[in-house]
């Protein structure tokens, strides 16, 4: 069990009205050694309850959630999150694309299994076990996901995806309070929350891969060959974001105007647009350094043809000095010519 490792994921949606709004994955990953001592916390978290985090927060039941954060900053090895832009009417293909993203980290990442909250209602759990099915109609598009990219190699095939309900575990609950901790700090800029899992937390975005910010410090993915067994080296970027800091901009206006701060969530969208504005600067460049090397190799393929032998023009052999006897009826023709 050292070596087997388990991501526990949920999801959750950022967004304001009339707006684009954000689509997360988020997750935990523990290591199988570390799994039974992190179960038992997470029930300790809870007082042996189960755990939802918007509905503890509207209870006033502050200490549960921050017990859980805690249990998730001392066992989680990794704590992830993969953002995708999301408009009102493209959910589900939102988060295909960033269930993509998610399964290639955590493949990198050496991970076994995956396991998210289902999103099977009970009704539909207990008929799926009636019809001795595997998987619900729900979380059918997930697998079709999964199973694609264990057809074309992208993934490996050691790599397992589960669904499972959050109501009957525990690991589930650690993966619900993250992602309720990011979207406090992004949708309602209450970042005390996200405070305390910051330190082994990387934000990435789905379609390019680059890592997006919330504050200045977070924590850059494991190392696929490091041995390390979370992140627990800031990235070079971790000193930085992306864009402007989400603070208050320089005072363009008269001294007695104040302009407002970027709205997190503003802020993370700005981030992926930049990222995605790199990576097609990137794709642009990479096809013109290919193209020039076509260019190059066709121009070098015709100096090599015109340089050969084949290809230079027959030229007339030199007359000797003393013209052989053959060349008398010749001249007698051109003179009757004449």
């Amino acid at each position: 069990m050292a070596d087997y490792r388990l991501a526990f994921v949920d999801e959750t949606i950022i967004e304001r009205r009339n707006r684009t709004g954000v689509y997360l994955f988020a997750g935990v990953v523990i290591d199988g050694a570390d799994l039974p001592d992190t179960i038992t916390a997470a029930r300790d978290a809870t007082g042996n309850n189960s755990f939802h985090a918007t509905d503890l927060y509207r209870r006033g039941l502050h200490p549960r959630i921050t017990a859980m954060l805690d249990t998730i900053s001392q066992h989680a090895g990794w704590t992830f999150y993969v953002a995708q832009p999301i408009g009102p009417r493209n959910r589900e293909q939102s988060r295909q694309q960033a269930l993509v993203r998610m399964l290639h980290q955590l493949d990198e990442q050496k991970v076994h299994d995956v396991i998210a909250d289902t999103r099977a209602g009970p009704d539909e759990q207990a008929q799926t076990q009636r019809e001795g099915r595997k998987v619900t109609i729900a979380d059918t598009p997930d697998i079709d996901t999964y199973k694609r990219l264990v057809r074309s190699r992208q993934i490996s095939s050691r790599m397992r995806m589960l669904h499972r309900d959050d109501r009957q575990q525990p690991g589930l609950w650690m993966a619900d309070a993250a992602a309720w901790a990011l979207q406090r700090a992004v949708a309602h800029d209450d970042p005390q929350w996200w405070s305390r899992i910051i330190d082994t937390a990387t934000i990435i975005d789905a379609h390019t891969g680059r890592e997006l910010t919330v504050t200045h410090n977070r924590a850059a993915p494991p190392q696929p060959t490091s041995g390390e067994r979370g992140p627990e080296h800031l990235s070079q970027g971790a000193q930085a974001s992306l864009l402007l800091p989400q603070s208050y901009p320089q005072n363009r206006g008269p001294a007695s105007q104040h302009t407002a701060p970027i709205h997190p969530l503003a802020s993370l969208l700005r981030q992926i647009e930049a990222a995605a504005t790199h990576h097609t600067q990137q794709q642009m460049l990479r096809s013109i350094r290919n193209l020039n090397r076509v260019i190059t190799a066709v121009a070098d393929t015709v100096d090599a043809a015109a340089q050969s032998p084949e290809s230079r023009p027959a030229q007339t052999p030199s007359m000797p000095d003393t013209e052989p006897e053959a060349s008398a009826p010749a001249a007698d023709t051109e003179l009757a010519i004449e």
